[in-house]
């Protein structure tokens, strides 16, 4: 099984714990590999997927810094899936729906056992000739089994998942600018390194995380709005 998730979720969560002072350099990928007791390889990859989403960044012969404090402000909303499938011109299409083991990062995320069965499903969203959005999900499988019986082209999971006696109570998301790494680059039809949105989504019902979702927003094609009274 792969390490580098573990790596990358203690690095974050050091991170955003304020473990690692500003304008410092965190430790090198050597220091961390023997730490961590993997490859340099496997470190470089831990900390090239932190620095693609804005937590780290190189500073070439220095070493690699944290970003500092993220500032969380105000909220926002995204349409629903049926709004979004309404449209003539929107399609979704299934790349990849099945059982896998869940990984370190998301048995953190859902609350699970690491290798606990978990629904990974991988859709892209296009408007006419477009590719918009990308998405990767994953759900407790022990919560859903059934769920990969269900058109996840046509149907909301939301609504699959309520229909299942899975009730959806609660919704905590963060929004971020990234920039895309080769394989989003692909789904999107962009260069690399195109800035896009990146939304993170967890979903519970009562007090149970249920699903984790990872939005890729084409930030060309894209802007969020919201009102509120001051």
């Amino acid at each position: 099984m792969a390490k580098y998730p573990l790596i990358k979720t203690t690095l974050k969560d050091r991170l955003l714990g304020g473990h690692y002072a500003e304008g410092l350099p965190l430790p090198s990928e050597p220091q961390l590999a023997r730490e961590f007791e993997v490859s340099r390889m496997t470190a470089r990859r831990a900390i090239d997927e932190l620095e693609r989403e804005g937590y780290v960044y190189r500073v070439q012969g220095a070493g690699t810094f944290p970003t500092g404090k993220r500032f969380r402000q105000g909220m926002f909303r995204v349409r629903p899936f049926k709004e979004w499938a309404r449209h003539p011109d929107h399609r979704t299409h299934v790349l990849r729906a099945l059982t896998v083991e869940a990984t370190p990062e998301i048995a953190a995320v859902l609350h699970l056992e690491v290798g606990d069965p978990v629904t990974y499903v991988h859709r892209l969203r296009t408007a006419g000739d477009e590719a918009l959005v990308i998405e990767k999900r994953y759900i407790s499988a022990a919560l859903a089994p059934s769920l990969l019986d269900h058109d996840l082209a046509s149907e909301s999971i939301h609504e699959v998942m309520i229909s299942l006696g899975v009730p959806i109570t609660r919704v905590e998301q963060t929004l971020e600018a990234v920039n895309l790494r080769q394989e989003e680059a692909e789904l999107l039809r962009v260069p690399p390194g195109t800035a896009a949105f990146l939304l993170r989504r967890t979903t519970y019902s009562g007090p149970q995380r249920v699903s984790y979702v990872n939005y890729w927003v084409r930030g060309d094609r894209y802007a969020f709005q919201d009102s509120f009274e001051p």
